[in-house]
């Protein structure tokens, strides 16, 4: 089956959802304001798109590659990206989105989030090395098995990492963030 290749489009309110396919290729596209709720995206390639206003929620990005697409105002709840016994690549920016009950396994992640909203996220095996969490809301968070190596925690909060189960060489927290690291040590953390 040869794969579709659409290039330089702009996709409106619920236009594109249809166009979803597996082996799809989308190049240089715009898509404002969609609901793309509860879809499986599987197989779908997405280079140097953009995503304003969208909405993912429930939605699953399985074996589906990004590479400069970025996200702005996007509700992703519920949304998972990668699957089991697979790895997937993900290079892509998020402002402002929403990842509420989000998960992420097994991706490759060259990725930067910024001001997001990632209560209760969990990400499970991934390779997140030098990802960038700028001033996300981070509450409930959980990271197990991944690679965090050079990534930046620095001004995000509320998550949860074990320091025994994920690779943390170079990475940048704050103070503020010791609690979550230190977590499953019980320990008091107090101000005299």
């Amino acid at each position: 089956m040869e794969a579709d290749i659409i290039t330089g489009r702009t996709f409106g309110k619920n236009e594109a959802d249809a166009l979803f396919q597996e082996g799809t290729v989308f190049d240089k596209c715009v898509f404002g304001g969609g609901t793309f709720t509860a879809l499986l995206l599987h197989g779908i390639i997405l280079l140097d798109c953009r995503f304003t206003g969208c909405d993912f929620s429930l939605s699953a990005f399985a074996n589906t590659a990004m590479d400069g697409v970025t996200f702005s105002g996007c509700k992703m709840s519920g949304t998972s990206f990668g699957e089991k016994n697979s790895t997937h690549r993900l290079s892509a920016s998020f402002t402002e989105c929403i990842f509420d009950n989000a998960v992420f396994l097994h991706i490759t992640a060259d990725a930067v989030f910024r001001q997001c909203r990632m209560h209760d996220t969990a990400f499970e095996s991934c390779n997140l090395k030098g990802v960038l969490f700028d001033a996300c809301d981070m509450q409930g968070s959980s990271f197990t098995d991944n690679d965090l190596r050079n990534a930046d925690f620095l001004t995000s909060f509320g998550f949860t990492i074990d320091p025994e189960t994920n690779r943390l060489n170079g990475a940048r927290f704050s103070q503020s963030s010791l609690p979550g690291l230190l977590a499953k040590y019980r320990i008091k953390i107090e101000n005299p």
